[in-house]
C-alpha cells in the first residue's frame, strides 16, 4: 500500500513538470514571434479623416457658391419726349387722294387787309450828343425861373445844361425837362434814375431846395434830320403781320367752326401784299404801309390727330425705350403749309410722352459688377441717368459683395 501511494505522488509530480515546461515553452515562443505593427493603421485612419473633411468643404464651397447671388430691381427714369410729324387736313369737299397721314377738316381762305401809319425813328445823323431828361422839383415858398443852358451838377462834378427855359411854381415838380452834358464825352452818360444834381447858379441857401434828378438814362444821342431808315420800313411790316394775324383771329372765332372743336389759322409771309409810297431816306415825320393777304382758317377734330399721335409717339421711340404716359391733352399745331385751291393744309403736329426703358434692357453689364461692394455698387447704379431709383438684395442676407461669377448676377427692370 505505501508503494503505491509514492508511485501516485511521482506520477502527479512528473505531471506539474510537464505543465510548467510547457507554459515556459508557450512563454518563451510568445517572446520570439513578432509584434503586429499599429503605425500604419494610423496613417490610414488620418487620411480617411482628411478626405472626408476636404470632401466636405469642397461640398460647402459648391453650395455656397450655388446659393449666393445679387439681384438688383432697377426703377426706370421716366423721360420726356417730343413727337412731330405731318398730317395733312383735308376740306370735306376734298375727294382727291393725298400721301401720307390725312384727317377731314374745314379749309378756308379768308382774305385780310390793313393799314396804319408809323413814326419815322431814322436819322441822317450830323451830330451826337450826351442829352436825356431831368425832373426839377421847388421846395421853396417861391417860383423859381431857369433860362436854357442853366447848369446841372452831380456829386461827382459831372455838368449838364437845360436845353429850354423853364419856371418851377413853388411847392412843384417839372418833368421830362431836356438836358445835355457840358462836354460829349462817354463819361457823361448816366444809367440809371433820380441821380441828383444841384443848380450851382442858385444862391446856396436854396440848393438844397430847388434841385433836379435825372429820369431815365442819359446818353448818347444821334443829332440830324428824320429820315425813314430801312429798319423803320422792316418795324412796320412785322407790326402789320401781327395785326392781320389778329384780324385772322377774330374772324376765325365765328359759329360755322363750331362743329369742329379745334380751329387754327395762319398767314404766309411770302403770301403778304405790302403797300406804300414811302421809300428809305425819305425824310418825313411819318408813313403810312398797308398789306393784305389770303390767310388760311383750318378746323378738325383733334381726337382724330390724337389717335394718330399716339402710333406716331410709340414709332419715334429708341429701340431700348418703351411708352409709358401719353398725354393726349397736350399737343401744339401750326400751319406749315396751305393751298387753298387745292382745300389741303399741311399740320406740323408736336405730341409730349413719357418714355421708359424697355424690359430685358441691358443698361447695366453684369461684369461690371463683379466684386463690387455695397458702397461701390450703390454709387455706380446712382451715376446711371436712366435709373430713378434701385433696390439690391444679397443671398444670404449678410452677403456684402457681388459675387464673382457673372450668371449670379440678377438685373430686372420694374414695372
Amino acid at each position: 500500500m505505501p508503494k503505491k501511494i509514492n508511485s501516485n505522488k511521482k506520477s502527479a509530480k512528473s505531471s506539474g513538470n510537464l505543465s510548467l515546461l510547457s507554459k515556459f515553452r508557450q512563454s518563451k515562443t510568445e517572446k520570439n514571434m513578432p509584434k503586429t505593427p499599429t503605425r500604419p493603421i494610423n496613417i490610414y485612419r488620418k487620411i480617411a479623416v482628411s478626405f472626408i473633411i476636404l470632401t466636405l468643404i469642397l461640398v460647402a464651397v459648391v453650395v455656397y457658391f450655388s446659393v449666393v447671388s445679387v439681384k438688383i430691381v432697377i426703377i426706370p427714369n421716366k423721360e420726356r419726349t417730343t413727337t412731330s410729324f405731318i398730317v395733312s387736313v383735308k376740306d370735306e369737299s376734298n375727294t382727291n387722294p393725298t400721301q401720307g397721314l390725312s384727317v377731314k377738316g374745314i379749309i378756308e381762305g379768308v382774305p385780310v387787309h390793313i393799314n396804319d401809319t408809323f413814326k419815322t425813328e431814322g436819322k441822317e445823323v450830323k451830330d451826337t450828343e450826351i442829352s436825356g431828361f431831368v425832373t426839377i422839383y421847388n421846395k421853396h415858398t417861391s417860383d423859381q425861373p431857369l433860362i436854357k443852358t442853366t447848369r446841372l451838377l452831380t456829386e461827382d462834378g459831372r455838368l449838364y445844361r437845360l436845353k429850354q427855359t423853364v419856371r418851377v411854381t413853388a411847392g412843384s415838380q417839372v418833368e421830362n425837362v431836356a438836358v445835355y452834358a457840358d462836354k460829349d464825352d462817354q463819361s457823361m452818360e448816366i444809367a440809371e434814375d433820380k441821380v441828383k444834381m444841384t443848380i450851382p447858379g442858385l444862391w446856396a441857401g436854396l440848393q438844397d431846395k430847388i434841385y433836379a434828378e435825372s429820369a431815365g438814362p442819359i446818353k448818347l444821342q444821334e443829332l440830324g434830320d428824320t429820315m425813314i431808315s430801312a429798319g423803320d420800313l422792316q418795324k412796320a411790316k412785322d407790326n402789320l403781320k401781327t395785326k392781320l394775324l389778329e384780324k385772322v383771329s377774330k374772324l376765325a372765332d365765328v359759329k360755322k367752326y363750331k362743329g369742329k372743336d379745334t380751329v387754327i389759322y395762319d398767314i404766309s409771309e411770302d403770301k403778304i401784299k405790302f403797300e406804300t409810297t414811302a421809300k428809305a431816306g425819305d425824310k418825313v415825320e411819318n408813313f403810312t404801309m398797308s398789306a393784305s393777304v389770303d390767310a388760311v382758317i383750318v378746323a378738325f377734330d383733334a381726337e382724330d390727330i390724337k389717335s394718330i399721335s399716339q402710333i406716331k409717339a410709340e414709332e419715334a421711340l429708341p429701340d431700348d425705350k418703351q411708352l409709358e404716359s401719353f398725354d393726349r391733352d397736350n399737343f401744339e399745331y401750326s400751319v406749315d403749309r396751305y393751298d387753298i385751291e387745292a382745300k389741303v393744309a399741311d399740320l406740323k403736329v408736336e405730341a409730349i410722352a413719357q418714355m421708359i426703358l424697355k424690359g430685358g434692357t441691358d443698361i447695366i453689364k453684369p461684369e461690371k459688377l463683379v466684386g463690387l461692394d455695397r458702397e461701390q455698387l450703390d454709387d455706380y447704379l446712382s451715376s446711371l441717368r436712366e435709373i430713378a431709383g434701385f433696390e439690391v438684395k444679397f443671398t444670404p442676407s449678410w452677403l456684402n459683395k457681388v459675387p464673382s461669377l457673372v450668371d449670379h448676377v440678377k438685373i430686372e427692370i420694374a414695372k
